[in-house]
């Protein structure tokens, strides 16, 4: 039996929930052990795994007092059922794991965000100091997103090379996949999705789209939300850049929306400085949907050749990648069909089964 430490999962499952779920889904489908720890036991779509309830102040959507609490319950209250329990392995989601365990641990990590770009998160990066080093030292192996990502874990870190694996991530052919006859009511949209944080690059994304479009058609499709210093900043910046018009932004996306926006999108802007990995430009892709990105961190390991890839700090490489793709019919088409092979590359049930040979491995004691 595997207990799978699953405490990020919040009421909204943003892109750390999403890779929770569906890892424990894939898991579950292909036959393994699994109890599951998780504050959100409903969210669980894995019908052979046994889920306890683990407090509501866990939850990511209560900020830093629900990081603090999932630190001081995942070394305490779940080392006290994991005693009892005496699974094989545990496996946490995030780098928030036990110090010291009594059984193997696997811990996966998706980036090192906090120590990349200390500015934006100055009470987590502290947590990425102490706690997180000493989770991975305790830990039997270390799953991590990228190779980008990987390489930055071993300059921070100083782990052994041989006890970190690259696992990307997947994406449920279910819920993406192209639609034959994609709508975008108001005319071409370009799609930007994700977190309003400096590292997301949105303040140059805005001046670039505005620079794009000119007097022609063209809207911004903005789905995310954030701090209100980050979001002010990014309302500022729309209205001085005279798109607000032009911009339909709203906090959240729910699921079938979220895959109608990809879908009728005319391309999916992802500029981002740093990227764990680059879950929506793989959705996107699966949508058929063109993808503009950055050329640093994982995102070119992810779209490899089926993107347009731009340089983040310059506004003027973004803004020809937007324009290309708002006017260039036979551009859009091209990538779409690279990029729909491309994301047949991954899958959720490629990920777990690699996850799972790992977690053997440990469980044996054998050295990958």
């Amino acid at each position: 039996m595997i207990a799978v430490n699953a405490t990020i999962v919040g009421d909204r499952p943003t892109g750390l929930g999403v890779y929770a779920l569906s890892l424990i889904h894939a898991l579950d489908a292909l036959g393994e052990r699994l109890v599951v720890y998780t504050s959100r036991p409903e969210a669980v779509r894995a019908p052979g795994a046994r889920v306890e309830r683990a407090p509501a102040a866990v939850r990511p959507e209560h900020g830093t007092r629900g990081h603090l609490a999932r630190a001081v319950w995942t070394q305490t209250g779940l080392r006290l059922r994991l005693a009892r329990l005496r699974p094989r392995a545990l496996l946490n989601i995030m780098p928030e794991g036990l110090v010291r365990p009594a059984m193997p641990q696997v811990t996966i990590v998706h980036d090192v965000l906090p120590l990349q770009s200390p500015e934006e998160y100055p009470r987590q990066q502290y947590y990425f100091r102490h706690y997180v080093p000493a989770v991975l030292r305790d830990s039997r192996a270390v799953i991590i997103s990228s190779e980008s990502s990987r390489r930055d874990v071993l300059d921070f870190y100083r782990l052994p090379p041989e006890n970190l694996h690259v696992v990307p991530l997947g994406y449920d052919p279910r819920r993406f996949w192209p639609s034959p006859s994609p709508t975008s009511n108001g005319g071409p949209y370009v799609l930007l999705v994700g977190n309003v944080m400096p590292h997301k690059n949105l303040l140059r994304a805005i001046d670039a789209f505005a620079r794009a479009v000119g007097d022609g058609p063209g809207r911004l499709v903005i789905r995310g939300g954030g701090r209100a210093p980050h979001v002010l900043a990014l309302r500022q910046r729309i209205a001085a850049a005279g798109i607000a018009g032009r911009v339909d932004w709203r906090p959240y996306a729910a699921d079938d929306e979220l895959v109608d926006l990809y879908r009728g999108a005319r391309a999916l802007l992802l500029p981002s400085l740093y990227e764990g990995f680059g879950l929506t430009a793989l959705e996107a892709m699966a949508c058929g949907t063109p993808v503009i990105t950055s050329n640093r961190s994982s995102l070119p390991e992810v779209v490899g050749d089926a993107a347009l890839l731009v340089d983040p700090e310059d506004v003027t490489s973004i803004a020809a990648a937007i324009h290309r793709l708002l006017t260039d019919d036979a551009l859009a088409k091209t990538l779409s069909a690279l990029g729909l092979a491309r994301a047949h590359l991954f899958s959720w049930e490629k990920t777990a089964r690699t996850v799972r040979a790992i977690l053997h491995d440990v469980m044996e004691g054998r050295n990958r």
